[in-house]
């Protein structure tokens, strides 16, 4: 029942025990429960059910669930802070929490979560975690992540089980960052360059955006450069990036550099380092679609927090099943118009959880 309030939009706890209490009697969930009579429980005992789920169990069961709908051909790794975790009030001795979020970027559907619940503990080791535990089975995943992660033994773990990986270099990373550099200018030309048009598209900033892209490969053999603790970098990938502005025509320019354990062409960089930024346009749904930001959960949230990534994903799965259909009746399937759809009708709801 929590899942398919949140679906139609109901967000907190307090949210979900009013709307379940006026649903009491609906047939669907008579049906559901196999009940004449469906007991709710109060804010406090859903509140106290909610923060004892077990969030490995409740894990298993989402991966179980959205396992069958990715390819993993390329993955996206980002965290996203749970801000309604924030310490406040009688809850002093609470720590933030953090949710790392695995997304299937052909699919845009996220498939794992590592809970970061310790301060101590930061994505680097819950990458890490994920690497060992099996999520990733088979070969030939490409993943993509922040520079946060671009870690010798992350990239290492990567390689050796035979999967790919492209990764940007911190700005703090003087030593491999400055080696990178020189590399690259050592080659009289690119191996290969791809550039978008000058106005590839308009950001909400009012600015258009375009990206040079140059890689920088041996033509002999695979390795690019040596390092003395990363294995197998095959591939240098110089990005500039160039913003326009709309009014003034004002250009702004940055560039980033990138390393790879395989080799392809300039656009395929282009086109994988653009699809990484899915996993933030999966975050942005859960902030605009479920309010996950301003949902208050100082004790264990991370139940409710799969329970938004089964809402999002369920979204997101009629979404590519209708993507440029006019089969709700508020016109275009948006991700914003099947949440509309799901608040004024429940068996819409019933449909997006069967399917």
């Amino acid at each position: 029942m929590a899942l398919f309030g949140i679906l139609k939009g109901y967000n907190t706890y307090k949210e979900l025990s009013v709307w379940m209490q006026y649903n009491s009697d609906n047939t669907i969930f008579k049906k559901v429960f196999q009940k004449e009579t469906v007991v709710i429980p109060s804010k406090s005992t859903l509140h106290n059910i909610m923060i004892n789920v077990g969030n490995n169990a409740l894990e298993s069961i989402f991966r179980e669930c959205f396992s069958k709908y990715i390819d993993k051909k390329g993955i996206a790794i980002d965290g996203k802070w749970l801000r309604g975790s924030d310490v406040n009030g009688q809850y002093t001795q609470a720590k933030h929490k953090s949710v790392l979020n695995v997304l299937d970027k052909t699919t845009k559907i996220v498939f794992a979560h590592s809970f970061l619940g310790d301060e101590k503990k930061s994505e680097i080791p819950a990458f890490q975690e994920l690497l060992d535990d099996g999520v990733f089975s088979s070969e030939g995943q490409i993943f993509s992540f922040d520079a946060l992660l671009t870690q010798v033994d992350i990239l290492n773990t990567i390689d050796k089980q035979g999967n790919r990986y492209i990764a940007k270099v911190k700005d703090n990373q003087l030593h491999l960052k400055r080696d990178i550099i020189a590399i690259a200018k050592g080659f009289k030309t690119p191996t290969d360059s791809y550039e978008d048009g000058k106005f590839e598209y308009l950001t909400e900033n009012n600015k258009y955006v375009s990206r040079k892209v140059e890689v920088f490969q041996n033509r002999d053999c695979d390795l690019v450069m040596y390092h003395n603790k990363i294995n197998n970098i095959n591939s240098i990938i110089k990005i500039t990036k160039t913003l326009t502005d709309a009014k003034t025509q004002k250009e702004t320019t940055t560039v980033e550099y990138l390393i790879a354990n395989f080799k392809t062409t300039a656009k395929d960089f282009k086109d994988i380092t653009l699809q990484h930024w899915r996993v933030e346009t999966y975050h942005y749904h859960l902030d605009m679609l479920t309010q996950e930001d301003d949902h208050k959960a100082y004790v264990d949230p991370f139940s409710m927090a799969i329970l938004r990534s089964f809402t999002i994903n369920l979204y997101q799965l009629f979404l590519n099943a209708n993507k440029d259909k006019k089969v709700l009746v508020g016109g275009k399937t948006t991700m914003a118009e099947i949440k509309r759809s799901a608040l004024h009708c429940d068996e819409f709801v019933s449909d997006l959880l069967e399917q």
